[in-house]
């Protein structure tokens, strides 16, 4: 299952009709009240049609933030968050909610989630 096909948002299936099929970087969770979250997915997967406002791949920017707002449970797991490092992302569907779990050797995110809702996305160049 694909977050992208999950969102069913316009821009991002056209730049990513496959999916987000290379390991992403959950970079920034931020927690708000009412059980508010703000999720920053960073990828290194080349879109599949340059955006004019971005520039070209390579050499304007090499990694896409996708930025969504949402819904998040009670139940978040993160553990040795500054170990994370880009890794595949598995989402799983547990009734109505959504499971987002991401891990490595020795650190692991797992967020529930009830909605998630594209907001945006934000582009750099990592060296």
């Amino acid at each position: 299952m694909d977050i992208i096909k999950i969102l069913g948002n316009v821009f991002l299936e056209k730049i990513f009709p496959n999916g987000l099929v290379d390991p992403v970087f959950i970079g920034q969770i931020g927690f708000d009240v009412d059980g508010r979250i703000s999720l920053n997915i960073h990828t290194k997967q080349k879109p599949s049609i340059e955006t004019e406002k971005w520039g070209v791949w390579g050499k304007n920017y090499n990694v896409i933030v996708i930025k969504l707002n949402g819904i998040c449970k009670d139940s978040a797991i993160i553990k040795n968050w500054k170990k994370a490092e880009y890794a595949p992302l598995s989402i799983g569907n547990n009734g109505e909610t959504l499971i987002i779990s991401q891990m490595g050797q020795d650190w692991n995110i797992e967020l529930e989630c009830i909605a998630l809702i594209f907001n945006g996305c934000s582009t750099y160049i990592e060296c």
